[in-house]
């Protein structure tokens, strides 16, 4: 296995998504649930184009199909992770079970989404991973504005970053937490 390259250009210059899946459908499906995301959302159908999508730069998230016709996710994932600023990494499969959970975060994966896709929990886990990519690698004074936030604290990055997290979300997107209701008297 060999080290991908650096990245060609400032790893700020490419942020984004990419969503690698031969499922054509699923590309779709996927662009339509984040359409009203005001990032870069990328797809490609191997995992030889990924790589070559991924020496543009910095790519915060992959939301990558499990099967792929040139490898699979784990095989992915191992290169991604030598990279300067690997990205958090979110596996869909149809048959998403316990076991391949278990497996995606035992090896430092985000997390796992069964296809065919539900609006909702797609959104929650890109917010999530994009959250955890953020204030693992960027600084909060240089922090995306538009990317979808959550509302969470900094948990203290290679930057030692205590700062408050300041809650964004997109507009139109649900709130990234419940409101609480007052209890009847």
């Amino acid at each position: 296995m060999s080290l991908l390259p650096q990245p060609v250009c400032e790893p700020s210059l490419v942020e984004g998504v990419l969503l690698v899946s031969p499922i054509e459908e699923d590309q779709r499906d996927l662009r339509t649930i984040l359409s009203d995301w005001h990032v870069a959302v990328e797809s490609v159908g191997t995992m030889e184009d990924a790589l070559h999508y991924l020496l543009r730069g910095s790519t915060p998230l992959i939301l990558c199909e499990r099967d792929l016709p040139d490898g699979n996710w784990k095989l992915l994932f191992q290169k991604t992770e030598r990279l300067p600023r690997p990205p958090r990494f979110i596996v869909s499969a149809r048959l998403a079970d316990d076991r391949l959970w278990v497996e995606v975060l035992n090896w430092g994966g985000q997390d796992v989404l069964r296809t065919p896709f539900v609006t909702g929990e797609v959104r929650h886990a890109v917010r999530c991973a994009w959250d955890a990519w953020q204030q693992m690698w960027v600084p909060m004074t240089a922090r995306r504005t538009h990317g979808p936030q959550a509302g969470a604290a900094a948990a203290g990055g290679p930057n030692d970053a205590t700062e408050a997290w300041i809650p964004r979300v997109p507009e139109g997107w649900p709130e990234a937490r419940p409101k609480r209701r007052k209890p009847a008297n």
